[in-house]
């Protein structure tokens, strides 16, 4: 049993308390780590915090002690997955790496996942100080963010807590969404089922939430729509379209799995970010989405 460890953040800084453990805690399974944040076995100076907390350069992180035989290297990425990642490059500069992230390509280990973009970035672009700037889910695929230095990490956590990056998605959904429906705003609550897995739901008593929503094209049974953001929530598109009764199609969290025909995988893609100092990076709409669509067309 390893004794307790008292870390400062220093060069760290603007990190989000999860992915700073799992940092340090490599090999230690993502389900112990949350489990020793909620149970306040993590203590940054002397309190309790929230896994999202952001932590600062003179913050001192507590890690209470972990058995040895939980602690382990974490797994080497297959070449095919190396080159696959790196081949989704769609910017490169001396501060950032914008991936257009392949849909079933974790951002982060766990889950049944031996590794993600996260714990592998040292060997898909050898920089060990490369971190990720936001997340997106494994199902989604569209532009991610890499920031390569600690100012350009900081710059970009806080335009993305801010809402300061306009966000486009493309998203297939079931049935005819109505044109007026611009926008939802619903607050959206996190919760765990009993097997551990992370959800959300609306509930007044969750965060407020908001996203608007553009009518790109509909046919008899589903409709493109062009969605954006406003605020950062977990799922948010995917619970805000269930909530309107059009879940996403593939969605086997929140969809309707009966659908037909069924979708090859999640119908959402993060299409477009308007980046400080850059502009707009765009990633295509993958084939999946548009040879889907052009199945369901043909259906009418």
């Amino acid at each position: 049993m390893a004794n307790v460890q008292l870390i400062q953040v220093g060069e760290r800084a603007g990190q989000r308390l999860d992915n700073f453990l799992l940092g340090q805690l490599k090999g230690v399974p993502r389900s112990r780590v949350y489990r020793m944040i909620r149970s306040g076995e993590v203590r940054v100076n002397g309190s309790r915090r929230r896994p999202s907390s952001r932590l600062e350069f003179t913050d001192q992180v507590r890690i209470p002690p972990v058995r040895i035989g939980d602690r382990s290297e974490p797994a080497e990425a297959p070449h095919a997955w190396i080159k696959r990642v790196r081949n989704s490059v769609m910017h490169e500069d001396g501060d950032l790496i914008v991936l257009n992230k392949p849909v079933g390509v974790a951002v982060h280990g766990g889950s049944g996942e031996p590794f993600g973009i996260a714990e592998t970035l040292e060997q898909v672009f050898g920089d060990a100080n490369m971190q990720l700037a936001h997340r997106l889910d494994k199902a989604t695929s569209g532009c991610l963010v890499i920031a390569k230095n600690r100012r350009t990490l900081e710059k970009y956590h806080s335009a993305f807590r801010n809402n300061e990056i306009k966000k486009t998605y493309d998203a297939l959904v079931q049935g005819e969404w109505p044109k007026a429906k611009s926008v939802v705003d619903a607050s959206i609550e996190r919760f765990h089922l009993a097997n551990g897995e992370r959800r959300v739901r609306v509930s007044d008593s969750g965060q407020s939430s908001r996203t608007l929503f553009h009518v790109l094209a509909h046919c008899t049974e589903a409709t493109w729509l062009s969605v954006r953001p406003q605020t950062g929530r977990t799922h948010q598109i995917r619970i805000h379209t269930q909530y309107a009764g059009h879940p996403i199609l593939g969605d086997r969290k929140y969809g309707n799995r009966d659908f037909l025909p069924r979708a090859p995988r999640l119908m959402l893609h993060a299409q477009a970010l308007d980046l400080p100092d850059l502009g707009e990076i765009v990633a295509p709409v993958p084939s999946e989405l548009v040879s889907y669509w052009e199945r369901l067309q043909r259906a009418d």
